[in-house]
């Protein structure tokens, strides 16, 4: 699949500047018309901030907001077994929160902010005006969603099945070929800002043994750290040790609708 631009929009002196980061995530996989761009740029109309910690979403409460992150990382996370919860999803900014509540009307898991960033809070039956007024964004969001669902089920074989050193290199390359997808200039060093305690509860580790993991993958020279900062520097031998398939290249428009956005 060819990755389209990113989308832009023009500032008041005319000169061309970057669209949210949301529209550039779709954006690399199909080209947003204007009436595409101003369709999502309404679902960033509620921007606020959002602090270390915030609890965005409470499992069992009314599923009632979805949310772009703009900045920042936020993490679903199980509810508490034998005095420890499992990460079950990163969230990145240009993705958007609760799309897996759409099917429920209770809020499946918590999530809560890891970083300090902005999220654009919308209500969950705008996804209502987007089937309805734009149906190829719909097709796209939905796309997306699926191919977020094939990774999930990537990373599910390799917690259940892999070994520690093929988690960690799936665990690295994922999160930095997501992180392409709206910073394609980002090139192989990029900020992974969780805590070795963090990365543990990912990767169903001891924070003791990612410490040791970190530490191997660095004198190999697979890796570069310079907290909070990692550089891939031998991205290769990471996909063969892991078996990492980057889902997000196989994405499949063929069947997009292409009638326009109904504003």
């Amino acid at each position: 699949m060819q990755r389209m631009t990113r989308a832009f929009t023009k500032d008041t002196s005319g000169r061309a500047t970057s669209a949210s980061c949301f529209a550039s995530r779709l954006s690399r996989y199909a080209e947003l018309g204007p009436d595409e761009c101003e369709f999502i740029a309404r679902m960033e109309d509620s921007e606020r901030s959002a602090a270390r910690g915030e609890t965005l979403m409470t499992s069992g409460h009314p599923a009632e907001e979805l949310f772009v992150l703009k900045d920042g990382w936020a993490v679903a996370r199980s509810l508490p077994r034998n005095g420890r919860s499992l990460t079950l999803r990163i969230y990145l900014p240009g993705e958007v929160i609760g799309l897996t509540t759409l099917g429920t009307r209770r809020v499946p898991h918590d999530v809560h902010m890891v970083t300090a960033g902005s999220v654009c809070p919308f209500p969950r039956d705008h996804m209502t005006a987007v089937f309805q007024r734009a149906p190829r964004l719909a097709a796209l969001m939905t796309a997306i969603a699926s191919l977020d669902q094939m990774t999930l089920k990537d990373r599910l074989a390799i917690m259940g099945a892999g070994t520690a050193r093929e988690r960690m290199a799936h665990f690295l390359l994922d999160v930095h070929e997501r992180l392409l997808f709206t910073n394609p200039d980002l090139g192989r060093r990029f900020r992974l800002p969780l805590r070795q305690v963090d990365i543990a509860d990912v990767l169903g580790l001891t924070k003791v043994y990612v410490n040791r993991l970190l530490r191997s993958f660095t004198d190999e020279g697979l890796i570069q750290i310079d907290r909070p900062y990692v550089r891939i520097l031998r991205p290769e031998e990471l996909r063969e040790i892991s078996q990492y398939e980057n889902r997000y290249d196989d994405l499949d428009e063929t069947w997009f609708p292409r009638n326009p956005v109904n504003l």
